[in-house]
C-alpha cells in the first residue's frame, strides 16, 4: 500500500474537479458518467501517472470520453455537485494508495455506495473513509491477503493471451524501488544520470542511429523524454524511471522491447540499463532487473532476454552471472548492416 503523497493528491484533485463538473456541464446521469469514466482510456492514464504529463483540461476530458463512448444523454438522476468532488477524490486515493485500477475500485465501491455514506464520512480523512467502507464490506487489503491476491492475478496475467505491456503501463516495486512511468517530472535526475561522465562509458547506444545518450542540457532530456514517450504510444518500447525511494531521486531507467530482425537476436527482449554511476555495483544491478525479468518473457512474449555489457563494466557483467545470464559470440546486426558484441542472453526455464 502507498502512502497519499503530492502526486496522489494533484491526481485526485484533477478527478474530483471532473466528477463535481459533470453535475452541470454533461447532460448524462452521475452514474452513468462514473461507469464510463471509471472504465474510461483517461482512468486508465490517471492509474498510471502519465495524465500528470499531459495538459488536457476537464472540457479535452469531456470530449475524449464522448470520442470513446459516443455522446448520450441517458438518465436523469444527478448526484450533489460536493458529494460528486469527494466521491471522484475518494475513488482516485482509493486507486492510487491501494495500487489498484480505476475499474477495480468502481467495483468493489460503486458510486450509489460512495454518495450513500458522503454525509457521515465526508468530513474523515479520506483515507480513513476508504478504511472505514472497506471494513463494511469486509474486505481485507493487509499484506498476506495482497500477497495472495497478487499470486493469484500473475497466474491469470500469464495465462492470458494478451499480456501488452503498451496497453497498461508495467509498474514494479520491492523496499528499496519504483519501476515505473517517466514523467516530466524526472528531467532535473535524469540530466544527473545522462550527463554523468563515468556512466556513459556502459549505456548501450547500439543501432541507436547516432544517438550515444550523452545528454549536457535539459533541452536534450526534454527531447528525449518527447521520444520515448512517442515510441511508446507507437509501440516501439517500454522504457521506465528508476526511483529509488530511500533518496526520492531517479538513479536510470531502463527499456525493453521484442527485437524482430534478421540475425540471432530476433525474437528476444532487448534490454538496456543505464544507471547513474554510483548505481553501477554488482547487488544493485542485481536487485533492479530481479524486479523486472520474471515478467519480462510474458510482457514481451520471449523466451529470452538479451542485455550488453561493455568491456571495463566489471560489476554488471558479475550481476549478469549471478543471474545466469549467459555470455554469447554472437553478434547484433543493426539497420545498417554494423555488427555490435558483447551481449549476455538468459533464457526461459520453462
Amino acid at each position: 500500500m502507498k502512502d497519499m503523497d503530492r502526486e496522489c493528491r494533484r491526481l485526485c484533485d484533477i478527478q474530483a474537479e471532473l466528477f463535481e463538473k459533470s453535475v452541470k456541464c454533461l447532460e448524462m446521469s452521475s452514474e452513468v458518467f462514473v461507469r464510463r469514466f471509471m472504465n474510461s482510456k483517461i482512468a486508465l492514464e490517471l492509474d498510471n501517472e502519465a495524465f500528470l504529463d499531459d495538459s488536457k483540461t476537464i472540457d479535452d476530458i469531456f470530449i475524449e470520453l464522448d470520442k470513446q463512448y459516443g455522446k448520450t444523454t441517458y438518465g436523469t438522476k444527478k448526484y450533489n455537485a460536493d458529494a460528486m468532488y469527494w466521491a471522484g477524490y475518494l475513488y482516485r486515493c482509493f486507486s492510487y494508495t491501494y495500487e489498484i485500477s480505476s475499474k477495480q475500485a468502481y467495483k468493489v465501491i460503486p458510486l450509489k455506495e460512495a454518495i450513500s455514506v458522503y454525509e457521515p464520512y465526508h468530513s474523515l480523512d479520506i483515507t480513513h473513509a476508504i478504511e472505514r467502507i472497506l471494513e463494511a464490506k469486509n474486505i481485507s487489503y493487509n499484506k498476506d491477503d495482497l500477497l495472495k491476491k497478487g499470486v493469484q492475478i500473475l497466474k491469470r496475467i500469464r495465462n492470458q493471451k494478451d499480456n501488452n505491456p503498451y496497453s497498461r503501463f508495467p509498474v514494479f516495486e520491492n523496499e528499496r524501488f519504483i519501476i515505473r512511468h517517466i514523467s516530466s517530472r524526472d528531467i532535473d535526475d535524469l540530466l544527473k544520470v545522462y550527463s554523468d561522465k563515468k556512466a556513459q562509458p556502459f549505456f548501450n547506444f547500439d543501432n541507436c542511429h547516432g544517438d550515444d545518450f550523452c545528454y549536457t542540457t535539459l533541452e536534450q532530456i526534454k527531447h528525449a523524454l518527447d521520444f520515448w514517450k512517442y515510441s511508446y504510444l507507437k509501440g516501439y518500447f517500454v522504457r521506465w524511471s528508476i526511483y529509488d525511494k530511500s533518496n526520492a531521486s531517479i538513479v536510470g531507467t531502463i527499456e525493453q522491447f521484442n527485437r524482430r530482425a534478421n540475425d540471432y537476436f530476433d525474437n528476444c527482449s532487448l534490454l538496456r540499463l543505464d544507471l547513474r554511476s554510483d548505481y553501477e555495483e554488482k547487488e544493485v544491478i542485481k536487485e533492479i532487473l530481479k524486479m523486472i525479468i520474471p515478467s519480462s518473457f510474458y510482457l514481451f512474449n520471449t523466451n529470452r532476454i538479451v542485455t550488453k555489457a561493455f568491456d571495463g563494466a566489471d560489476a554488471r557483467k558479475e550481476a549478469l552471472k549471478e543471474l545466469d545470464f549467459s555470455a554469447t559470440n554472437e553478434r547484433l546486426i543493426g539497420d545498417d548492416g554494423t555488427k555490435y558484441y558483447g551481449y549476455y542472453e538468459l533464457k526461459a526455464t520453462c
